[in-house]
């Protein structure tokens, strides 16, 4: 993954003639949160600054290299006197405007008379007018939405032009200096690079490109808590260092993704190089307003991000591999959810075909992980937090690399939602569809095992036939017709007593083979009643009795698998009713509204 994330970098800093400033350098504002700038205003008059007053302006993307914002420690300064305000705004001036200029006081630093009298200059009329600042800057946060990020700043006017740190050639190299005072707290020489793999004159320890790699936990430190052989953990020569830095900036500038409460980034690897594949495939990971124009295009989509790609890389010939990188962020804190490593674009291909092979089978249907999501949140509806996150990230990895999924899991999880919402009355038949989508996804991509049997033909094979595998025994194509003729029963209820008392006969959808069998002749004998057992219920109950006699005795399905086929019947009874009124007017109650 590491080695992949490289690698893009490379391309971005090669493509774009980066330089090493460049790379260093971040985007306060790539989640595009940060849409304000807090600017303290001073005036220079040769090499002495004089406060002015505190501004308030937009965020400017093209200012990037002028903010020179390079993120630090939380509880110390950032690299430069550019800063995100958090938490208390009067904190962030002390320790991270303030605070910064502490570095005039390192030892190791070389700065010439009039580098050092310019910042000298700023820092004392930052403290002699610093209550006041801190005054303004609060002033300025209270009146913006607290959601929306603010940058605080320095800006110079010098003769009528307005300046910012990084228009000072003495910011920018004490950017670089404190970039590399960090480097060599932990560094080796002449060794090998983990990640490009060849032997270096200068190898880096302590690498924090993603935070979910520490030496303060004792799982990271190879040698002891000693951290001049804490290298061995993680070495990393300084070019790799620079482009793996460049690499993460720019994916998750561009390619970070919206995943149902969760986000990914999407990481290509050129397996063959970059020499083979075409530049319009690069384009498309390392030109940004190439991706860009893709997330504008109204193409298809299997997540809920409006801005997923993935239906464009499907057509991408398998000269690349996609991973995608899970990453819970808290705080300063990062920890890989899931990593999906090595997913061709033939994969992401099939997946669409399922899709479309779902949407095409089940009616008014749009496909996407969402559906399964809805199976996979919560493990009570009452809770208030996603809990299940775990379960459904992995049916992901598995939908992703091909791998099997049990059955009978998945089917525990539907009938548990389909209970909750057929027992409260709610989202019973909708719950039914979205689960027969996700059963038959699952099945088109022979990721579920469905047991097949030879039948001899009958009246309702061309409506089984269009569900594939699906109902493809006696056993559950005389569930299905079951709960469709229950589900006709209901219906007559509903219109003559406004009420379905029959629905206590269903047990919650927790029936078992015994209760199966005895509920055929209960729904008949009280269609009798109703006067309502007419030709074509009669048809359709002799197809149940004729498929529950095949099955016999001792059936080979859970209570959840039974049940489900069971709700599925009841949901698509509207495919049943033209099959047994053909070609006459279908009986006032049949299509009653469910």
């Amino acid at each position: 993954m590491l080695t992949a994330i490289k690698e893009l970098g490379e391309l971005i800093i090669e493509r774009e003639n980066r330089d090493l400033l460049d790379t260093l350098v971040d985007d306060p504002n790539s989640t595009g949160s940060y849409t304000t700038v807090i600017t303290i205003v001073f005036t220079k008059n040769d090499e002495e600054v004089e406060f002015s007053y505190v501004a308030q302006e937009q965020y400017d993307k093209s200012k990037k290299m002028k903010y020179l914002y390079k993120s630090g420690a939380a509880t110390s300064s950032d690299f430069s006197p550019t800063a995100k305000l958090s938490g208390k705004p009067e904190g962030t001036f002390d320790r991270k405007i303030l605070g910064w200029f502490k570095i005039l006081d390192n030892r190791d630093l070389e700065l010439a008379d009039s580098d050092r009298a310019f910042l000298t200059s700023i820092y004392n009329q930052l403290k002699e007018n610093s209550d006041y600042i801190k005054e303004q800057i609060l002033k300025i946060r209270n009146e913006i939405p607290k959601k929306e990020g603010i940058l605080l700043t320095l800006k110079i006017i010098d003769d009528d032009k307005e300046l910012y740190v990084g228009d000072f050639e003495v910011f920018k190299r004490l950017l670089i200096f404190q970039e590399n005072k960090k480097d060599t707290k932990c560094l080796t020489k002449n060794k090998v690079c983990s990640i490009c793999g060849e032997r270096k004159e200068t190898i880096i320890g302590k690498i924090d490109t993603y935070a979910f790699y520490t030496l303060d936990k004792p799982g990271f430190i190879t040698g002891g808590f000693d951290e001049k052989k804490a290298w061995r953990n993680f070495p990393v020569c300084k070019d790799c260092k620079v482009s793996l830095e460049e690499g993460k900036k720019f994916l998750e500038s561009n390619l970070t993704f919206k995943f149902y409460g969760a986000r990914y980034n999407l990481i290509p690897k050129f397996i063959i190089g970059t020499k083979d594949v075409s530049e319009e495939v690069i384009d498309i990971f390392t030109g940004t307003s190439k991706i860009v124009s893709l997330k504008k295009k109204n193409i298809e989509r299997i997540t809920n991000d409006e801005e997923d790609i993935l239906d464009a890389l499907k057509e991408i010939n398998d000269v690349i591999t996609l991973n995608f990188l899970f990453i819970n962020k808290m705080q300063a804190a990062e920890r890989i959810v899931l990593l999906i490593e090595d997913v061709f674009p033939s994969r992401i291909r099939r997946i669409f075909d399922a899709k479309y092979a779902v949407d095409d089978m089940v009616k008014n249907n749009n496909f996407t992980f969402g559906t399964i999501r809805n199976f996979f949140s919560k493990s009570d509806s009452n809770k208030r937090d996603y809990d299940l996150d775990k379960y459904f990230l992995d049916i992901v990895d598995r939908i992703f690399k091909d791998r099997p999924i049990d059955k009978a899991f998945i089917l525990r999880f539907a009938m548990k939602r389909i209970r909750d919402e057929f027992v409260n009355d709610r989202y019973f038949y909708f719950t039914v569809k979205e689960a027969l989508s996700m059963m038959a996804f699952l099945e088109d991509l022979n990721l579920i095992t469905m047991e097949v049997e030879l039948m001899e033909q009958r009246k309702f094979d061309d409506l089984f036939e269009k569900y594939g595998e699906m109902f493809q025994t006696p056993l559950k194509r005389g569930l299905f017709l079951l709960g469709s003729l229950t589900e006709l029963l209901l219906r007559k209820q509903y219109k003559e007593r406004d009420a379905k008392p029959f629905l206590k006969n269903l047990k919650g959808l927790k029936m078992t083979e015994r209760d199966f069998k005895g509920l055929l002749p209960k729904v008949q004998n009280k269609l009798e009643e109703y006067n309502s057992f007419d030709k074509g219920k009669r048809q359709l109950a002799a197809e149940i009795a004729n498929y529950l006699l095949l099955a016999g005795d001792n059936w080979p399905m859970t209570v959840d698998e039974l049940n489900f086929y069971f709700a599925a019947g009841m949901n698509l009874i509207d495919e049943i009713i033209p099959i047994i009124y053909p070609n006459k007017e279908i009986p006032e109650e049949v299509i009653a509204q469910k």
